[in-house]
């Protein structure tokens, strides 16, 4: 691995985790480890740590160190309470220990370091997802040497679990070091990406415009509710986010899957109430248990669309009493894209018709029309094929501005599109999918409806993938994120209409102090980032290639390059194209606490990713490698952060 990310997570974790102290290195101090049959000096209140927990050889937890650990799930999932430690000295530069459980704040469901009775640092758990692993969270207490301390581990949750074991303290990080202590200033805490205040976030659902907010709902894991929930979070300018209330409660162990929203301004659904137009959600109502794939019946348990409104703008949602709006054939068919084709009158649904998630290449987007929004019609199926798989979305966008050249895009949840023409019956392509986004960290994109002056914004669920989803934003209460949002264009090119995107305008209200160079060569050894040492930050550079082999920017230690004889762009392991046929390179780079989005030449490609940096790893730096290049414009600014400045 490159030296540039010794200090990664990965690294930490993979490398020195594992490794054995290296010879002559102090040895670490335990200061618990729950071996023996009862908690010691350590006091408990409450009913739910009743004394260390030994699983049985075939239930042994990954990571476990020794044979017990502090439990609480033993005594039920209702049972609440609390272990403090005996008071101990902080003699090293670090506190390691082993934690696992639901994601959830500190003091809810983790870990609290105590000195003089105020929290000093916490830590949160991972996230049980069909791993009962624990996973190493260390608190750099240089600062605290010398003090009085005590640890503290909660479970004030009636739902959720926390096992942690092998508190040790020394000179040595078994991970990246993290303090979850000042709730939205967390260690990982985003800064200008929107992340739920805690718990599990996945797909951006039901975007939309009205009476001067943008309303974002998304995927979320609630402790209040057992099943999937749509949370929701309103905005006067897409960077500063306000969470508000669930919207789509779930009822017992059913959850509400990924979908849409519009604003029904002639009132087609009937449902108007008052003064406000109604505001429509379709979402997909997943049963509880098994949902059956194979040998499907009409009563099968199945997957449905189903329909939530509010008629007081957005403040209050209900579901919809005729529920569900749409029963599909198949048990697994998800994720309603809705909107109105005004030249038919109608409006259109687009549907993933997985053919049960059992053939791939059988799945298709099915076309629904309804005059309504309450009783639907199949008018076509475009596919088969694995690319028709989960969130589509489908808008018509004039090209290069020009509103009477217009194209129609049919979108899959990775963000790659076909062009094509629609007639409000049927979508006929006009080429094959097209790709212009790279790297793992972009899912399940979704675009606002209503958005003002002809807008087309899209938003993506910046996911960690499935391996490192439970430990991903280490200690912190929250997980997942969202992408910065992005305008899309449609421009004419020698290989056709192709879709640009760029971080939307509204993100230069968050400029706080700007760098700017320009007109100078540069050399190999040249670095006009040093002394930068931000850590949110839109970077901007015009960059003539010239005689350079390569360009390589780094950012906090996770390096970006452009490889010049290749043509192409790497970041986080991933090649993206970009080919600069006139020897000149635009890169658009947004820097923040746990991610970096790349955009190349006006958005042409745009790659991304999730890394979580040692906080003291400021390394930022531009160079040119094997030859010079000139820096015909380098913009370097600084970003407030949306939570201190949130109006």
């Amino acid at each position: 691995m490159s030296p540039r990310r010794a200090l990664s997570l990965c690294k930490i974790l993979c490398d020195l985790a594992a490794a054995p102290l290296s010879v002559g290195a102090p040895a670490e101090v335990v200061i618990a480890d729950f071996e023996a049959e009862g908690f010691g000096g350590w006091e408990t209140a409450g009913e739910a740590f009743a004394s260390p927990f030994r699983p049985t050889p075939d239930r042994r937890p990954g990571g476990l160190e020794g044979e017990r650990m502090a439990w609480s799930g033993a005594s039920g999932a209702v049972a609440k309470g609390a272990l403090l430690s005996p008071k101990f000295a902080i003699g090293g530069r670090y506190i390691n220990f082993l934690i696992r459980g639901q994601r959830d704040f500190a003091r809810v469901l983790g870990a609290e370091l105590l000195v003089d009775g105020r929290v000093a640092r916490s830590a949160c758990a991972t996230d049980d997802r069909g791993s009962a692993a624990l996973h190493w969270r260390t608190w750099d207490v240089k600062d605290l040497r010398g003090s009085t301390a005590r640890v503290r581990i909660n479970d004030q949750s009636c739902r959720g679990d926390v096992a942690a074991d092998h508190f040790v303290q020394g000179d040595h990080p078994r991970a990246v070091p993290c303090d979850a202590t000042r709730l939205l200033d967390e260690s990982h805490r985003p800064q200008f990406h929107y992340t739920a205040l805690a718990h599990w976030l996945n797909d951006p659902n039901g975007l939309l415009f009205y009476g001067g907010t943008w309303h974002m709902f998304h995927q979320h894991r609630h402790p209040d509710f057992p099943g999937t929930v749509w949370a929701h979070a309103a905005s006067p300018d897409l960077m500063h986010w306000r969470h508000l209330p669930v919207a789509i409660g779930t009822d017992s162990e059913d959850s509400n899957f990924s979908g849409s929203g519009l604003v029904d301004w002639a009132n087609a659904s009937g449902l108007k109430r008052g003064d406000d137009p109604p505001i429509l959600l379709f979402y997909t109502l997943r049963p509880p248990g098994p949902v059956t794939v194979t040998n499907a019946t009409p009563n099968s348990p199945r997957a449905t669309q189903c329909m939530a409104l509010s008629t007081d703008g957005a403040k209050t949602f209900e579901k919809f009493s005729e529920n569900p709006i749409l029963r599909t054939r198949d048990c697994q068919d998800r994720d309603p894209k809705v909107f109105f084709h005004a030249p038919t009158r109608a409006w259109i649904m687009v549907l993933s018709l997985s053919r049960n998630n059992a053939d791939r290449e059988a799945a298709t987007f099915g076309i629904f029309r309804s005059k309504d929004l309450r009783r639907w019609e199949l008018a076509q199926e475009v596919g088969p094929g694995a690319w028709y798989w989960e969130c589509p979305d489908m808008f018509e966008m004039p090209l290069d501005g020009d509103p009477a050249r217009t194209k129609w895009l049919l979108l899959r949840g990775s963000g790659e599109y076909i062009l094509g023409a629609f007639d409000g019956h049927r979508f006929t392509p006009e080429s094959g999918p097209i790709r212009n986004r790279w790297g793992a960290s972009y899912y399940a994109t979704q675009t606002f409806s209503d958005a003002p002056g002809g807008r087309r914004v899209q938003i993506g669920w910046m996911n960690t993938g499935k391996e490192r989803a439970p430990n991903s934003y280490p200690g912190m209460p929250f997980n997942q994120q969202m992408s910065i949002p992005r305008e899309l264009v449609l421009r004419s090119t020698p290989e056709g209409p192709r879709l640009f995107r760029e971080p939307v305008g509204e993100i230069a209200g968050l400029y706080a102090r700007t760098h700017r160079f320009g007109g100078r060569t540069l050399a190999v050894g040249e670095n006009p980032l040093a002394g930068i040492s931000h850590d949110l930050l839109d970077i901007e550079a015009d960059i003539a290639l010239g005689t350079a082999r390569a360009i390589r920017l780094t950012l906090r230690g996770e390096p970006v390059e452009y490889d010049v004889k290749e043509r192409r762009l790497k970041a986080f392991g991933v090649y993206a194209p970009v080919a600069c046929p006139d020897g000149r390179l635009h890169l658009r780079v947004l820097l923040d606490r746990a991610s970096i989005e790349v955009f190349a030449n006006g958005g042409e490609a745009d790659l991304s990713g999730i890394f979580f940096p040692d906080p003291e790893n400021r390394e930022m730096s531009l160079v040119a490698e094997g030859g010079a290049a000139t820096l015909d414009r380098l913009d370097i600014r600084e970003l407030q952060s949306v939570w201190q400045t949130a109006p």
